[in-house]
């Protein structure tokens, strides 16, 4: 085998095994790798080879580009991530870069993105290997979304064309123009942007480009910023529009944010780097940028301006730049999307103030205990609690950004307790809600929610490798705003589906995350060990679907004030209820069925009755639609028959309504993948474990977590396999068991709920600028059609229409000129309805994903607000008749 002279020379720093894969040996003698990163690589690159069969998707040159970078990230955190003796997570500067492992394996960074994201699913990889490419990608998306704006924004500020000025005077180009400010904003972005946000990270670039401009003379700036006087911010009259001032209206920004971003981190910063002769000098700033990316040794970010392909996504990679998204007919960068985004909820919130509002100040004036003093201590506590800790992962400099978006959570805070209030108001009667305001986990809850929505609407980004648009790799993401107010999962789930209904101008985005907060708490937050949830359970009756619900189960609709004033009712002994307590087991322990049981719920007539709660009843609810909901996908996958199904839906609703313990620290679908093994396997339709979770690995909603690191008891986890063995079957053997085919009783089945289209969408709706006027499902009509012509009179023949098409033009127009014919009058036509157009099918289906402008979610109304009423139908209709 050849060898080169630098290898000969240092035989040390490169060890040549024989028996090693070719394509492996020629990858890692052209990175000439040392012997410490080689032989990790090589153990990493053994343990993949083995497992093949797992990893068809990924090719082979794929794969040894991932174990050539765990080896890389692994030998420069040997001892993780949070090692204290490292100061920046890192020993030394690397061997090699992510751009030097691209480049020689001749891979682009989302197919290494991309084949990681599998491969972890498969073998285990260290914490350190986790966490820095959780870090590479979340940078990469920050660049790579910018850069997609980054063009728009020079051609939009500077001239390409070259004049005679630009000769005379040899002053930079277009090119080294832009040049400039790339570099800049990198290093702007490595030394100022510590939380990762790709609109913070634009507003950084808006700086260093206003910062460029000040020394760019005014025959190489476009129309209209080549009339503007350059004047500082400080130095500008209180009239006089500044140049930053100008770039945020081009651009579409809040001034103020941006102010806020200049005045508080970049001006200082800029005053740092070497300048000669009064200007940024390109060349040191080049060298300034070079020794970071070496020593950080992650992606070279100035590859992006000459487009490599190995760092430049495929879909923005060509001679003109396109868009990577797409909202009805209007494309739209990942920037435009964000701060589209943040300028719909700023118009929502426009005539919202920073304090009660009049109407909400007499609501508070009309409690018999005044709550306006607890809230406003309240709301500057949790102020406080916010700003602080959103400055310990930042920086002090974003103390004014921390201030400024927990503001505008306040205002929204205020704002959407009015609307319920108003809600309330109607739906009760009342204008007493002493009790509703002065519980303090429905205000903590209520103003949690608020600023979360304002965090995920600042903290969306665009990543390449999903194609989409998320908030789910910031520091702030869900659920942190819990933790850092100490909120229950469980009391915060309370307000979210009032939340929607409160405030019907919502975006869409905000309702999809909403949503998603709310299966992230049903699915596993709620059954943390520290959980309200089982001590209700302890004292409270669930009233489970198998005993209430003989037909599909309805989606049910509950206001937040419902669920905080749930009353811990005592069910009536005189009278019998609709709904009879069905005797239940007690729960036992699930590690150990002989252990001391806690039970839940214990019917027994020597002791007081067990007490009921709405809120609880609807949350168990909710999880089991969930849960079916869930089921139906993999059945479907793993083409379950429908009546085999069934019966393991019953057996999840078992776990769920009578083994809550069960759930306890774990994730819904550990028990739903137990469910489905265990039935399948009683009823001699065995489905291997490893099938299963093939297929669930394909669900949109899957998680590593779920099969690979199940509690089994205290600190002792293992897969689902040892979670299914250990605990599920000690807990559920006998309940299983009766599903053999040769027992002749087998247990009830449970009713299946409806298809869960979506949790909290309400189906009314609401026209802008329209007051008590709404709309919705015609749920019976009032016209009933005769069965058959022959039912009809000659009048009434006239006013219908057998085997033609939907809404025939020609018909109605032929019942319009018999009906002006007898009345002596043809009215003159103003608007004109187009009957030949049928409706669109996503509107018959009731799809909401891409909601009309001019329809707003709406909270379910009484009959007196709609327009038509069945029984006005009815009388008008009788009247007409007689």
């Amino acid at each position: 085998m050849s060898r080169s002279s630098d290898e000969q020379e240092t035989p040390e720093t490169v060890e040549t095994i024989p028996t090693v894969d070719t394509s492996f040996e020629n990858l890692s003698n052209k990175l000439k790798l040392s012997k410490d990163v080689r032989n990790k690589a090589l153990d990493y690159w053994q343990i993949v080879e083995r497992l093949t069969a797992d990893l068809k998707e990924i090719s082979k040159s794929d794969l040894l580009a991932c174990c050539i970078y765990q080896a890389v990230i692994d030998t420069r955190m040997p001892y993780g991530p949070t090692d204290p003796q490292l100061q920046c997570g890192y020993i030394g500067q690397p061997e090699i870069t992510i751009t030097d492992l691209l480049m020689s394996s001749e891979k682009t960074v989302t197919s290494l993105f991309q084949s990681m994201n599998v491969l972890r699913d498969v073998i285990s990889i260290s914490e350190a290997v986790k966490y820095h490419l959780t870090q590479l990608e979340r940078k990469f998306c920050i660049v790579s979304g910018i850069f997609h704006t980054f063009e728009r924004v020079c051609k939009t500020v500077f001239r390409e064309e070259e004049s005679r000025d630009m000769k005379e005077l040899s002053v930079p180009d277009f090119k080294e123009r832009k040049t400039l400010c790339w570099v800049l904003f990198l290093l702007t972005k490595g030394a100022l942007l510590t939380d990762d946000l790709l609109v913070d990270a634009f507003f950084l670039l808006i700086c260093c480009v206003e910062y460029i401009i000040r020394s760019t003379p005014a025959f190489q700036l476009n129309p209209p910023l080549d009339n503007m006087k350059i004047t500082s911010t400080e130095n500008a009259d209180i009239q006089e529009v500044t140049m930053l001032q100008k770039l945020s209206e081009i651009f579409g920004l809040s001034f103020e944010e941006v102010l806020t971003v200049q005045v508080n981190r970049t001006e200082s910063y800029f005053g740092s780097l070497p300048h000669v002769d009064g200007e940024l000098n390109v060349t040191l700033l080049k060298e300034k940028y070079c020794t970071a990316y070496r020593q950080e040794g992650d992606i070279d970010e100035m590859m992006f301006l000459t487009r490599d392909p190995h760092i430049l996504p495929q879909e923005q990679n060509g001679t003109e730049t396109t868009s990577l998204l797409n909202n009805n007919e209007t494309s739209m960068t990942p920037v435009r999307a964000v701060l589209d985004n943040i300028q719909e909820l700023k118009n929502i919130l426009t005539n919202a103030g920073d304090e009660p509002s009049q109407v909400l100040s007499e609501y508070f004036q009309n409690c018999s205990l005044n709550p306006y003093s607890s809230i406003l201590s309240r709301t500057e506590k949790m102020k406080d609690v916010f700003i602080r800790e959103y400055v310990s992962l930042t920086n002090d400099n974003h103390r004014p950004v921390a201030i400024q978006r927990y503001m505008l959570a306040q205002r929204l805070y205020y704002r959407v307790m009015e609307a319920m209030l108003n809600y309330e108001k109607e739906r009760l009667s009342q204008t007493d809600f002493s009790k509703l305001l002065n519980i303090e986990n429905f205000h903590r809850s209520l103003l949690a929610c608020s600023i979360e929505i304002v965090l995920m609407t600042y903290g969306r980004s665009w990543n390449p490798s999903t194609k989409k648009m998320g908030s789910d790799d910031s520091k702030f993401s869900f659920p942190w705003i819990l933790e850092l107010f100490k909120l229950h999962p469980y009391d915060f789930y309370k307000v979210l589906e009032s939340f929607i209904k409160a405030e019907p101008v919502l975006t869409t985005d905000i309702i999809k995350h909403l949503q998603s907060t709310e299966i992230k708490i049903l699915e596993c937050l709620a059954w943390k060990p520290d959980s309200p949830l089982f001590s209700l359970l302890e004292s409270t009756e669930v009233t489970t679907m198998s005993v209430c619900s003989p037909s599909p189960i309805p989606i049910e609709t509950t206001s937040s004030a419902e669920l905080y004033l749930s009353p811990m009712r005592t069910p009536n002994r005189r009278g019998v209820s609709p709904c009879p307590p069905s005797p239940r087991k007690p729960l036992l322990s699930p590690r150990k069925s002989l252990q001391s049981p806690r039970k839940f719920g214990d019917n027994s007539p020597e002791k007081s009755m067990p007490k009921k709660s709405q809120s609880l009843n609807l949350f168990i609810n909710k999880v089991c639609r969930l849960g079916y909901h869930r089921l139906q996908q993999l059945c479907t996958s793993l083409q379950i028959p429908k009546d085999l199904q069934h019966k393991i839906w019953t057996c999840l609703e078992y776990c769920i309504s009578r083994k809550p313990l069960l759930l306890k620290n774990r994730h819904l679908d550990q028990i739903l993948l137990c469910s489905v093994y265990g039935i399948c396997k009683v009823v001699d339709r065995e489905i291997k474990f490893k099938a299963i979770v093939q297929m669930y690995r394909e669900l949109p909603h899957a998680e590593l977590k779920v099969y690979k690191n199940a509690l089994i008891e205290g600190c002792e986890y293992d897969s689902i396999i040892g979670f299914y063995n250990k605990v599920f079957m000690q807990n559920m053997k006998s309940f299983i068991l009766q599903f053999q085919a040769s027992k002749v009783n087998t247990p009830a089945l449970s009713p299946v709920p409806i298809p869960m289209s979506s949790p909290l969408a309400s189906p009314v709706f609401s026209l802008p600028n329209r007051k008590h006027f709404y709309i919705s499902p015609l749920k019976d009509s009032p016209f009933k059609a005769p069965s058959s012509p022959s039912q009809m009179t000659p009048r009434s023949r006239q006013l219908y229409s057998f085997g033609e098409g939907v809404g025939s033009g020609e018909k109605l127009q032929k019942i319009n000129e018999i009906v002006y014919k007898a009345k002596g009058t043809t009215p003159k036509s103003h608007k004109r309805l187009r009957f030949e157009q049928l409706p669109d099918e996503s509107a018959l289906n009731g799809s909401n994903d891409v909601p009309d402008p001019i329809v707003i979610k709406k909270s379910k109304m009484s009959s007196k607000v709609l327009p038509f009423s069945s029984q006005e139908g009815k009388d008008k209709s009788t009247n007409e008749q007689s």
